[in-house]
C-alpha cells in the first residue's frame, strides 16, 4: 500500500479544526470577517495539501571520469551514487590506494554533485570467496577498519554511505544462503562505525534486490526486510536502499509474476517499515532502470530504446506523484559500456560514449535543478591543490621492490604513466609552483607534464638510496585552465649497461604532489 502525506495532512488538520474547542458560531459573521476565515482556512488547507518536495535525481556512475560527472551535472542531476570498492582501495592489507577516491570526491565537489558512497566489495585477503562473488569478511574487525577509514578521509565531503549490497542474493553473500540476521549484525557495525566518525552522514540500509525466490541462493526482499527488522535492524540505518527493477515490465504494470516483479512493489517494502514504526525513515531508490541488451539467458526482461526512456520517464511520474516518501531516485546507469558489459545494456549511454533517447527524456522530465533549489555549491579558490596526498604514493616502472616501495601503479608490470586530474576555480595571471617528493628516479628523461605539456627541466636523477627528495617546478599559466586539469608521470627506459633481465624500465615514486598559488606581490 502506498501512503500520500497531502492526505494525512488534511485529516490532521481537520481533526484540529473539530476538536480545538471553540464554540460554534451563533450569528453570521460580518463579511470581511467571514471572508478573512475563509481565506484562512483556505490557505490552511492548501498548506497541508502541498505537494511534497520532489525527490533529488542520482545517477549511478562506475567508471567515473570528469567527462562523467561533466554529463550528470548537464543532465539535472544533483547526486551520484558510487561504489567504492574496498578490493581496490586496499588490495593488500593495510596498504591504503587512495587516488582514483581523491580524484572522485574533489570533481564531484567542483561540480556541486552530492556523493552517495557503497562500501563493499571484499578483497581476496579478507575472505576465501572467490572475487567473482561479493562476500562479508571472515573476521568482521576488517570491514569495521576499512569503513572507518574511508569515513575518517572523506568526513563532511560524502553525504551518505550504503552499507553492502543486496544481501538478500547469495551472490552477494558469499554465495551462502541469505541470512538476515547476519547482515544486521553487518549492518550495525557499518552504522556504529560511520556515526563515530562523521555523525552528519546519513546510513543507508543496502538496497534489496526484488526477487520471489526463498532458496539457497535468494531470498524474498520483503521477508528479508521483515527478518531484518526482527534482528533490531531498524535501530541501525537512516534511510532504507530499494532496487525496484521491474525486468521489462513497463512501472505501471500492476501485479508480479514469478519471473518479473512489479515496479510497485517498492510500496509493500515501505508498508513493512510502516508496520515496524519507520515512517519517519525515507527510502531512497539507489538502483532503476531498464536494459536494452540482457544478460544472457535473460531476453525477456529486454526493452527497446525508446520503451527504456519512456519507462523511466513513467517511473518517475509514480514516485513524484504516489510516493512522497521516496526521497532520492538512482538511474542505473551512467556509464560507457565496455566490451560484454552485463551491465552496458542499463547505460544511459551507448558503447561509444553517445547518449541514448534515455538520457535526453530524463533530463526533459526531470526540472532544472536551480529551478528546484539545487543550485550547486560554488568551490572556492584555493591557496594550494592537491594532486596527490602525503600518503598516496605512485610507484612506475617494471620491478617489484620491497618496502618502502609501493605496489606498481594499477598492478601492471610494467607501469610506464600515471594521470591524475585536479580542478581550478580560476588560474589567474600569475604562474604557479608544483611540488612534490620523488624517490630514487636515476635516469635522464623521465616526464612531468601538465596537460600534455611537458614541464622543464626534466625529473631530477637521485642516488639509490631510497630517500624523498622534494622537487618544485614552476608551471606556467598559461598551460592551467578553469575546471578539469591532468598533471601526467611518465618513466623511460634504463640505459643498456643498467638493465637486468627482464628489468628495463627506470623505476621511481612520487606523493605529496600539490599546485601552490602565487601570493599577491611574488
Amino acid at each position: 500500500m502506498s501512503f500520500r502525506v497531502s492526505e494525512i495532512r488534511q485529516a490532521a488538520a481537520a481533526r484540529r479544526l473539530r476538536q480545538d474547542g471553540s464554540p460554534p458560531l451563533s450569528r453570521p459573521l460580518p463579511l470581511v470577517v467571514a471572508v478573512t476565515f475563509l481565506l484562512f482556512l483556505a490557505g490552511l488547507l492548501t498548506a497541508c495539501q502541498t505537494t511534497p518536495a520532489s525527490p533529488r535525481l542520482a545517477a549511478h556512475t562506475l567508471n567515473v571520469d570528469d567527462q562523467i560527472l561533466q554529463l550528470a551535472r548537464n543532465s539535472e542531476f544533483d547526486t551520484i551514487v558510487q561504489v567504492f570498492a574496498w578490493r581496490e582501495i586496499e588490495p593488500t592489507q593495510d596498504q591504503f590506494h587512495w587516488q582514483a577516491t581523491d580524484q572522485i570526491v574533489a570533481g564531484a565537489e567542483y561540480y556541486g554533485l552530492d556523493l552517495v558512497v557503497r562500501l563493499d566489495q571484499h578483497p581476496a585477503w579478507a575472505s576465501d570467496v572467490p572475487l567473482s562473488l561479493n562476500a562479508p569478511p571472515d573476521k568482521a574487525e576488517d570491514y569495521e577498519d576499512y569503513v572507518r577509514r574511508v569515513v575518517e578521509r572523506y568526513r563532511g565531503r560524502i553525504k551518505a554511505y550504503i552499507i553492502w549490497n543486496e544481501p538478500n542474493l547469495a551472490i552477494e553473500w558469499g554465495g551462502r544462503r541469505p541470512d538476515a540476521a547476519a547482515f544486521t549484525e553487518l549492518l550495525r557495525l557499518g552504522y556504529e562505525t560511520v556515526k563515530a566518525a562523521d555523525p552528519e552522514a546519513v546510513v543507508v540500509a543496502a538496497g534489496l534486490a526484488p526477487t520471489n525466490s526463498n532458496d539457497d541462493t535468494a531470498m524474498d526482499e520483503r521477508r528479508f526486510l521483515r527478518l531484518m527488522y526482527e534482528a533490531g535492524a531498524g535501530a541501525y540505518f537512516d534511510v532504507l536502499a530499494a532496487h525496484p527493477y521491474s525486468f521489462g515490465q513497463p512501472p505501471a504494470a500492476p501485479a508480479s509474476d514469478r519471473e518479473h516483479p512489479a515496479f510497485g512493489r517498492l510500496a509493500e517494502l515501505r508498508a513493512i517499515m510502516v508496520e515496524y514504526g519507520d515512517a519517519n525513515k525515507p527510502v531512497w531508490i539507489t538502483e532503476m532502470g531498464w536494459t536494452v541488451e540482457p544478460p544472457p539467458g535473460q531476453a525477456d526482461i529486454v526493452v527497446d530504446l525508446d520503451q527504456q526512456a519512456t519507462y523511466l520517464v513513467q517511473a518517475l511520474e509514480i514516485i513524484r506523484r504516489d510516493w512522497p516518501w521516496v526521497e532520492l531516485v538512482t538511474v542505473w546507469n551512467l556509464s560507457v559500456p565496455g566490451p560484454a558489459d552485463p551491465f552496458g545494456g542499463y547505460s544511459l549511454l551507448d558503447p561509444s560514449g553517445q547518449p541514448r533517447p534515455a538520457l535526453a527524456a530524463w533530463s526533459a522530465v526531470a526540472g532544472s535543478r536551480q529551478a528546484q533549489g539545487l543550485v550547486p555549491r560554488q568551490p572556492a579558490a584555493a591557496a594550494h591543490v592537491a594532486v596527490l596526498e602525503h600518503d598516496v604514493i605512485i610507484h612506475l616502472g617494471d620491478t617489484h621492490l620491497q618496502p618502502p616501495w609501493w605496489p606498481l601503479f594499477g598492478g601492471r608490470k610494467p607501469s610506464l604513466t600515471w594521470t591524475g586530474s585536479f580542478y581550478l576555480v580560476e588560474p589567474g595571471a600569475l604562474d604557479w609552483t608544483l611540488s612534490l617528493e620523488l624517490m630514487q628516479q636515476n635516469e635522464i628523461g623521465s616526464v612531468l607534464a601538465v596537460n600534455g605539456i611537458p614541464l622543464t627541466p626534466d625529473l631530477p636523477q637521485q642516488d639509490f638510496t631510497r630517500r624523498w627528495l622534494t622537487v618544485q617546478r614552476v608551471v606556467p599559466v598559461e598551460l592551467l585552465k578553469a575546471g578539469h586539469n591532468e598533471l601526467t608521470f611518465t618513466t623511460v627506459r634504463l640505459l643498456p649497461d643498467a638493465q637486468q633481465d627482464e628489468f628495463v624500465w627506470d623505476d621511481f615514486q612520487v606523493k605529496n604532489v600539490r599546485l601552490v598559488r602565487p601570493l599577491a606581490g611574488d
